[in-house]
């Protein structure tokens, strides 16, 4: 009873187990933000659970980090598939790794897809994230075990919050759990309610990416083996970064989340050289209005505007209206 007056009288500062439906997506992988397990990529790795069926399913593929990640919403997804009855799915991985993990998907899960689309920006590096690592070593069983371990643990305090509230502890933990909602059917961002701290992204004219021997290898070698499969790359670069770190006191007004942005500050590279380089297409999208909630990533109303507009342009390549018309 105690419990459940606190979450009447003191809303804000209780959490009642419940967060935004999401129409459509019923079904999903939780991310929190405290949280130093990386289950998706247990999931995805191991071939766990009914998320990697919708990634072997599908007509096209995402592939990159976070950015890509947090660019490609649900919403906007399932808007072209709905339209084309092409199957998108995000395969972009949140934890900083790209080439090395992505292609180890791709392998180990039997995908070919007709199309894949890479954010180019420094993907094809060969470096795994420290959550990379960990799942590759783990094995199948460990992986497993920890997946329904936090299964288990999210329905119980999902469960057990309604009635007893979850009380935030200092600035450490808010009393609503920080989390990302993953979709199985797109694999994209279907709900997120992280702590926003909006700021402009950055300006297209920096300087050219440079790949490194290593990325420029990686990438002559995975392009050459999918063009082998039938599979065709489209690249496209994901606004990031601000020009105006210097004058962040006009976006953030706390200055603890101010550091926590200055600290994510990356300087945008244009990608077009490289696109030549591997004579692959690219596509990017105008960022002009576009927001980042940390300096690095897209909010939700600029990560719809971007996704619907590279649709937009993703779907007039010859690429894709040769794959309509097989869908037709």
């Amino acid at each position: 009873c105690t419990g459940l007056l606190f979450h009447q009288y003191f809303p804000a500062e209780s959490w009642a187990g419940n967060l935004p439906a999401v129409a459509k997506d019923n079904s999903y992988v939780v991310m929190e933000s405290n949280s130093d397990q990386a289950y998706d990529l247990y999931e995805l790795y191991y071939g766990i659970g009914n998320f990697v069926k919708e990634a072997q399913k599908a007509d096209v593929l995402i592939l990159g980090n976070s950015k890509p990640f947090f660019a490609f919403r649900s919403e906007s997804v399932r808007v072209f598939i709905d339209k084309t009855g092409i199957k998108v799915f995000n395969l972009s991985v949140p934890y900083g790794d790209g080439y090395g993990m992505a292609k180890a998907f791709i392998d180990r899960l039997h995908l070919s897809p007709s199309v894949i689309i890479i954010d180019e920006n420094h993907f094809f590096g060969s470096a795994l994230s420290p959550y990379g690592n960990e799942t590759i070593k783990m094995g199948y069983w460990q992986a497993l075990v920890r997946v329904a371990e936090h299964d288990i643990s999210w329905f119980l305090r999902s469960e057990l919050h309604q009635l007893f509230p979850r009380l935030g502890l200092g600035k450490i933990y808010g009393s609503v759990p920080g989390v990302l909602l993953r979709s199985i059917q797109t694999g994209c961002l279907a709900m997120g309610n992280y702590d926003e701290n909006l700021v402009p992204v950055a300006s297209h004219d920096y300087g050219q990416e440079s790949l490194s021997p290593d990325e420029l290898k990686n990438a002559v070698q995975f392009t050459k083996e999918m063009k082998g499969r039938g599979i065709k790359i489209i690249l496209t670069s994901v606004p990031y970064g601000t020009d105006d770190m210097d004058h962040l006191d006009k976006w953030i007004r706390d200055p603890e989340k101010r550091i926590l942005v200055s600290r994510a500050e990356e300087h945008y590279e244009k990608v077009d050289e490289t696109a030549r380089i591997l004579g692959l297409p690219l596509i990017v999208i105008n960022s002009d209005g576009m927001e980042t909630f940390d300096g690095r990533h897209l909010d939700e109303k600029s990560g719809l505007k971007f996704s619907n507009l590279f649709f937009d342009g993703f779907l007039k390549r010859p690429e894709i209206q040769t794959l309509l018309k097989v869908k037709k």
